[in-house]
């Protein structure tokens, strides 16, 4: 086979590929309204960890230690995953608390202040003593780190469920 023919078929093999790819891409779907409440990330991934009390949420919420307090660290870093529509009851961090967003969209509200949408990438600092509340948007997952500095101080103080409804 010479050098110019086997050009062509690559460029042929090259050519359907990208026909093929571009179809593919082509079939998805817009959301209907049926499943626009359906969430659009598969809950199953998020699932790590423990499932933590129900005494303190509203919805399965999913911890995944990392890094507990001990003799050198007086800190805790944790995943929190929260299945769609599920959040944390209102509370209190003494030494405050710290929210790295890693995927989906959720909701963050200090007590007082205006209701804060929240997604993949976002950091949140919630004061110390300050009741606060976060969960996951009605239609998706949720996952932040949780970091609590100066865990000495205490971890949480839990409060009331969060009087919340989400908008249709």
């Amino acid at each position: 086979m010479s050098l110019k023919n086997a050009f062509k078929i690559t460029n042929i093999g090259l050519l359907l590929m990208l026909i093929f790819m571009s179809c593919k891409q082509g079939t998805s779907t817009t959301q209907t309204e049926e499943n626009k409440e359906k969430p659009t990330v598969n809950v199953e991934k998020i699932q790590q960890g423990a499932l933590a009390s129900a005494e303190n949420n509203t919805g399965n919420v999913w911890v995944k230690p990392h890094v507990m307090q001990d003799s050198i660290y007086d800190m805790m870093l944790v995943t929190e995953a929260f299945e769609p529509g599920a959040r944390t009851y209102w509370h209190i961090h003494p030494a405050g608390e710290i929210l790295v967003v890693t995927k989906g969209e959720g909701y963050h509200q200090i007590k007082g202040q205006e209701l804060e949408k929240i997604k993949k990438g976002d950091v949140i600092k919630c004061p110390p003593g300050v009741s606060h509340w976060h969960g996951a948007v009605k239609n998706n997952v949720m996952s932040h780190l949780v970091i609590l500095p100066n865990i000495a101080e205490g971890s949480a103080i839990w409060q009331d469920e969060v009087a919340f409804e989400e908008e249709k």
